[in-house]
């Protein structure tokens, strides 16, 4: 059964509760010797588009953000993976569900590994409508790590 999970998404917000289902989506993608994509998505309305610099902040473009957040993927590749040869990092700007629901469909997705209570306030409530929609309107399988102790 879990060689049918050639390719696992696992969104991540850079929060605790996420890497711990990158942690869980390595293991289902060693499994199927399967490929490992690892998406953040720049959502605007939550403050991603600023950096703190020197006691300021400033905007900074979406060129910047995706470097930005493309490096901070690098870190949990290199942290966190293992050397798994079959990893891919994604990064894009937009709406976060309609964005990874696009990379569902083009990567032809097996399994979505998501996590819950990522984020508390506003950024929670973005995430969980998320985590939410992608498990009630995903084309296939949503495995759920919840928040808590690992």
């Amino acid at each position: 059964m879990l060689s049918e999970f050639k390719t696992v998404l696992c969104p991540t917000d850079f929060s605790d509760e996420s890497y711990r289902a990158i942690d869980y989506g390595l293991r289902f993608a060693q499994s199927a010797d399967g490929t490992l994509l690892i998406a953040h998505i720049i959502h605007l309305t939550t403050g991603e588009m600023h950096e703190p610099t020197g006691g300021t902040v400033h905007v900074i473009t979406f060129d910047e953000a995706r470097r930005r957040d493309f490096a901070r993927l690098e870190e949990i590749r290199a942290q966190r993976l293992g050397g798994y040869p079959k990893s891919e990092l994604l990064v894009d700007v937009g709406e976060p569900y309609e964005q990874l629901m696009s990379i569902v469909q083009q990567r032809q997705v097996d399994l979505i590994i998501t996590a819950t209570h990522g984020r508390s306030g506003l950024r929670h409530f973005v995430l969980g409508s998320v985590a939410e929609r992608i498990i009630r309107t995903a084309p296939c399988p949503v495995f759920v790590v919840r928040g808590g102790p690992g």
